[in-house]
């Protein structure tokens, strides 16, 4: 069942990281417009793989342009999305959009593979922990997203911890952002 949208009629299109997560009860979108989520596995047309297997085959061999090209023809099909990519989901979602995939706007979290990647023409979001020894330079924050917010006391993975003393913050900060990027 689709669930009823607080904010915004546009739905958003959710891809999770490695390990499949977060899962629909944790996702920081809770309670929005989804049209979809997908797995990178799936993605990538290998759904048994995950973890450290998954992420060899997305950054060392064609597991990523499989996703990205995936990602574009599912995207291609659909009227009006907001993407939501966790970690290495918002880097799929990021390169789909620069291979033409129409998204309306991109919300990425801990996606620490976007320092290497160029600014994209929609509007862009960003969310890094300020524990996570991956993320982007501050020269990267400061000039290739649209707006990007470093979490303090916030790991990599935190998306995916219950209590996380962030995750409120950010959902409500997601569900506004949808909401802007939905207006007339």
């Amino acid at each position: 069942m689709k669930p009823t949208c607080l904010v915004s009629d546009v739905p958003l299109i959710v891809v999770t990281d490695i390990h499949d997560a977060p899962n629909a009860d944790l996702c920081l979108s809770k309670g929005q417009s989804l049209a979809t989520r997908l797995s990178l596995a799936d993605l990538c047309d290998l759904p048994n793989l995950s973890g450290e297997a998954l992420h060899h085959r997305l950054f060392q061999e064609d597991g990523m342009t499989r996703a990205m090209n995936s990602l574009r023809d599912i995207i291609a099909n659909q009227p009006f999305l907001i993407g939501l990519g966790y970690s290495a989901g918002g880097t799929a979602l990021w390169k789909a959009v620069q291979a033409g995939a129409p998204l309306s706007g991109l919300i990425c979290v801990s996606s620490t593979r976007l320092r290497d990647e160029a600014p994209l023409s929609i509007p862009t979001k960003v969310y890094f922990g300020d524990n996570d020894p991956g993320r982007p330079s501050e020269s990267w924050l400061a000039t290739v997203p649209t707006s990007a917010d470093l979490l303090p006391n916030a790991a990599h993975a935190f998306y995916a911890e219950t209590d996380h003393l962030v995750r409120t913050q950010v959902a409500s900060e997601i569900a506004a952002t949808v909401a802007l990027w939905s207006a007339p």
